[in-house]
């Protein structure tokens, strides 16, 4: 949302109260409570501010600019601090970003705090890591990574901004009062805010899993949900959430307590902490981030370790990537957001790879050919099926099926499971999941595992099929029939 000059001088002025002095055609000027001046370019078409030194952190939506040109002589009286040399200029695009500078120039002490729990981050490691997401965005979009916002980069990640600012236009946080604590306003409000599918904007919040896909116990915001039955509940969230974003309530002890309160629902609280303050806090998938973090060669780990400690170091560590990111690519001014779409689009690219499916599509031809690490699948297949026969008591033999011999060695072994995995398209025969193919980054319980379809008769041509591992697993000796029965009743389909 872009911000004009009237519009910056209408919240100066609700922040800090009249000008510091009369306004001319070139300048309007306010003072802080603690007595710091900064005042509006009023000619310029952007929002341009001049302000007394240091110069802030990085802010989201707001670029320090390389001159203040501040000569002119209508920066007089009051104001007249801001014609030293010392002087800043920045130029902000939105009523946000104006709002985040103004927080921190008015009170230097909310703004993000130094890093000083961040993971251990070996700068060689990092470069190597880097190397190779180089090399996995090229290979998935055909261009070297440049920059956030533009290319692959930008079309899988500027969402976030704008879904945070349609999810606060829905929360409407300055409307919230006191009085409304245990009455559902606020919890229905961010129940909204969570569960935003909005065709006309393109926005699907996809940073929390809100959606009734796998069973009401699986929804990160369930506790949400019912506190509309639970009066207790429900007060003791809202207050929390009205403390959070309106009460200047302690963020750690209020983040803890929200654990408890929601089942230590990870991704659920650090998308409150987004929505509270993107400069500082960041969303969190764990499973992938801690895959990025693993290739990075960082030594940290936040699956199932839903707290504030675990959450600070989370988000400082990003926060150290983003001089790393800088330097490897020659980019100014990364933010924290920028980190977190780093590491996400990172982890995604492995788990393409992971999938066999790093190639764009619209690249990729489509002989069905299984390379690199299906191969090594392959092989622990047929070397599991040969030692699932020896240690059974059973045997290797030969048998004809309409006139077409199948020969149990090694070899032919190998083609009847690769003949399979194309056949099924590197998916889960019967869960349809995209098995990983082995590697350093795939999900073990992902691997692909020959199965019989039939446990009553052998490993024959007509009786092998590629599921996952962990329904190999689950399905064991069950009839083939009515585990695929029992399978489509957990989806909800009645067959």
């Amino acid at each position: 949302m872009a911000l004009n000059v009237s519009q910056a001088e209408a919240i100066l002025k609700s922040k800090f109260g009249e000008p510091a002095k009369p306004p001319t055609d070139y300048v309007v000027g306010f003072k802080t409570p603690a007595g710091k001046v900064l005042a509006i370019h009023r000619e310029a078409t952007e929002t341009r501010i001049w302000f007394q030194p240091p110069p802030p952190p990085p802010l989201d939506g707001v670029r320090l600019m390389d001159n203040a040109s501040n000569g002119n002589s209508n920066i007089n009286g009051p104001l007249l601090p801001l014609r030293a040399p010392t002087t800043l200029r920045v130029e902000v695009d939105s009523p946000g970003a104006l709002n985040r500078f103004l927080g921190w120039y008015a009170d230097p002490g909310s703004a993000p705090r130094a890093i000083t729990g961040a993971a251990a981050i070996d700068p060689r490691a990092f470069r190597e890591a880097f190397a190779r997401f180089q090399a996995l965005i090229t290979a998935r979009s055909g261009h070297a990574f440049n920059s956030f916002h533009e290319g692959l980069a930008a079309a899988w990640e500027n969402y976030k901004p704008r879904l945070r600012d349609h999810a606060l236009g829905l929360l409407r946080i300055h409307d919230w009062s006191e009085a409304e604590i245990g009455s559902g306003t606020i919890l229905n409000r961010m129940i909204e805010a969570i569960e935003i599918q909005d065709s006309r904007s393109n926005l699907t919040n996809n940073l929390v899993f809100w959606q009734n896909r796998y069973g009401h116990a699986n929804r990160d915001h369930r506790a949400l949900l019912e506190a509309a039955s639970n009066p207790k509940l429900r007060r003791e969230l809202e207050g929390f959430l009205f403390g959070l974003f309106h009460g200047g309530a302690d963020e750690g002890s209020t983040f803890d307590r929200l654990s408890e309160l929601t089942g230590g629902k990870y991704p659920l609280l650090a998308y409150f902490y987004f929505l509270k303050d993107m400069d500082r806090f960041m969303p969190i998938q764990p499973t992938g981030f801690d895959r990025a973090f693993r290739a990075l060669g960082i030594d940290f780990s936040t699956l199932r370790q839903c707290s504030w400690k675990n959450y600070s170091t989370y988000n400082q560590t990003l926060a150290a990537l983003r001089p790393l990111i800088e330097a490897s690519i020659g980019l100014n001014n990364i933010r924290l957001v920028d980190a977190h779409s780093f590491c996400w689009i990172f982890t995604t690219l492995m788990k393409l790879e992971a999938e066999g499916v790093i190639s764009n599509p619209a690249n990729r031809s489509s002989d069905g050919r299984i390379v690199g690490g299906w191969e090594r699948s392959i092989i622990e297949m047929r070397m599991s099926i040969l030692n699932t026969v020896r240690n059974s008591n059973g045997q290797i033999v030969e048998r004809v099926v309409k006139d077409k011999q199948l020969l149990m060695d090694a070899s032919k072994l190998d083609e009847l499971i690769r003949s399979r995995l194309e056949l099924q398209q590197g998916k889960c025969n019967l869960t349809g999941l995209t098995m990983h193919a082995h590697g350093s980054d795939a999900d073990p319980n992902l691997l692909p595992s020959a199965d019989r379809i039939d446990s009553s008769r052998h490993y024959e041509i007509d009786n092998i099929q590629v599921v996952c591992r962990f329904i190999n697993f689950w399905k064991g000796a069950s009839d083939n029939a009515e585990f695929e029965r029992l399978l489509m009743m957990v989806r909800g389909v009645d067959q």
